[in-house]
């Protein structure tokens, strides 16, 4: 199998020839290819440079391409900042409480904000790759994480504390899906293989398992099945300890998650593993980036052992890797697949 084969197969619940590898990489490919974050949020030619040079060093099998979280919600105006060669971060929200939301409008990834250039990264890779190796195109934050951005986080949640029944809560994250989708389509139809989403405020780290099923979970299912229904299969990474909501992740239709390393790995494998596809879920600062060639080796190696079996896994780190990992470290974490991720 070639690498796109390799992830194709597990997308399509069959077996591949080994567990393929899929890397969070573009803090430290960015860094490798002398590229700033500036130039990688703003010049299609960079992006698709830096994932080009980094899956040729590394032979692995998914290239993930993304710009940063703050994507979409600038486009629809809220302010962004970042530093030459830091990511971005949202400054000021688009609106100040749910009274403006007549301000707010689904996006057109055509033309609005810096879509466009993820798009254009997207048509050149893929152009480039052709079959060989797979591509996700990740769609920045999901509906939930999105409203939280645009109201401002902290204000939002206070919301949903203070009128969790309000309709313009509704209404906010139903615009908030409107641009999402829309995005995804767009992503698929430039040429990514799949597409995957972040939705870091949704994680019990942040709220609370009763107000992930009150006003994330309906949304995140109605995408993958909205995307399914377009041949599109999703992937959603939602930050931090996962573990108290695997159940209610495992009853999705079928998608894929990536999650961190602070969920519980044997747990995830037996409950989202039984019908998904799990990513991850190697911690990216503390082993993958500070540890060494053979710490990341072993880590690997545990989380194969627990999620190889019977097949539906991708092996990744759990979230970004950050600028700077040392490329011994990344050259292990590829290697462990071969060495341990082939199937009988």
């Amino acid at each position: 199998m070639n690498s796109k084969q390799r992830v194709d197969a597990v997308i399509k619940r069959r077996l591949p020839d080994r567990v393929p590898v899929c890397l969070h990489n573009f803090l430290s490919a960015a860094r490798e290819a002398g590229v700033t974050m500036q130039q990688y949020r703003t010049d299609p030619e960079a992006i698709a440079r830096t994932h080009l040079q980094a899956v040729e060093k590394y032979g692995y099998d998914c290239i993930l391409i993304d710009l940063d979280t703050t994507m979409i919600a600038e486009a629809m105006g809220a302010r962004s900042d970042a530093a030459a060669d830091e990511p971005g971060h949202i400054a000021a929200p688009a609106i100040h409480s749910l009274e403006e939301l007549g301000q707010l409008k689904p996006v057109d990834p055509a033309r609005d904000g810096r879509i466009p250039v993820l798009l254009e990264a997207v048509r050149i890779l893929a152009k480039a790759v052709g079959s060989e190796i797979s591509i996700r195109g990740n769609c920045d934050q999901g509906p939930f994480s999105l409203a939280c951005l645009l109201r401002g986080n902290e204000d939002f949640l206070m919301d949903l504390a203070e009128e969790p029944d309000n309709p313009d809560i509704t209404r906010l994250l139903e615009i908030c899906y409107q641009s999402h989708l829309a995005v995804h389509r767009a992503v698929a139809g430039a040429g990514a293989h799949f597409t995957s989403l972040g939705d870091s405020f949704s994680g019990p780290d942040v709220i609370s398992p009763a107000m992930f099923e009150q006003f994330s979970r309906p949304f995140e299912e109605r995408l993958v099945r909205d995307l399914a229904a377009d041949d599109i299969f999703t992937v959603i990474h939602i930050c931090g300890n996962t573990t108290r909501i695997l159940e209610s992740l495992g009853a999705y239709d079928f998608c894929g998650f990536e999650l961190d390393y602070k969920t519980d790995a044997a747990l995830a494998k037996n409950t989202v593993g039984k019908n998904h596809v799990l990513f991850g879920n190697i911690d990216p600062s503390g082993v993958v980036a500070r540890g060494t060639a053979e710490q990341v080796r072993e880590a690997a190696s545990r989380l194969i052992g627990i999620w190889k079996p019977g097949g539906g896994f991708i092996l990744n780190a759990g979230c970004a890797i950050p600028a700077g990992t040392p490329p011994e470290n990344i050259h292990a974490l590829v290697r462990a697949a071969r060495e341990f991720g082939v199937y009988e």
